[in-house]
């Protein structure tokens, strides 16, 4: 699973913003969506969260409060408020999160077409950011 230390990614985030948000979230839905291990992976503990416990935490350490506690890190960093922070890892991660189920729902010739969906949100959000950020 791609990976990156969350405190020099918090960092660089200040400084190079777009780019490596673009590729760090491309890169994970890349993960969970096509490569065959952690695609059945991923909806296999969509199912099984709710049988164990153990299979509950590891869906949440890797789809659901792990992945919104890292964006809201480096978000963090950024607006140096964490329930600012935690409102934007909301408001970014949340699509990417539906975007899952609307892959896998996707027939094959369509599945493309997510990963514009998910572009297109990158962009919109960060140019956002961006904005946001100027007029400060």
């Amino acid at each position: 699973m791609p990976e990156t230390e969350q405190k020099k990614f918090a960092e660089a985030y200040i400084h190079i913003p777009t780019e490596k948000i673009r590729k760090y979230s491309i890169a994970q839905f890349r993960h969970w969506t096509e490569e065959n291990f952690s695609a059945k992976f991923r909806k296999m503990l969509t199912l099984e969260q709710f049988r164990s416990k153990e299979m509950s935490d590891l869906y949440q350490n890797y789809l659901g409060t792990g992945p919104l506690e890292y964006m809201t890190k480096i978000f963090k960093k950024m607006t140096k408020s964490k329930p600012k922070a935690r409102q934007l890892a909301l408001e970014f991660y949340g699509p990417i999160f539906i975007l899952y189920s609307v892959y896998d729902g996707a027939e094959e010739n369509a599945k493309k077409s997510v990963f514009v969906q998910l572009e297109n949100h990158i962009k919109n959000f960060i140019e956002r950011l961006e904005k946001e950020r100027a007029e400060k």
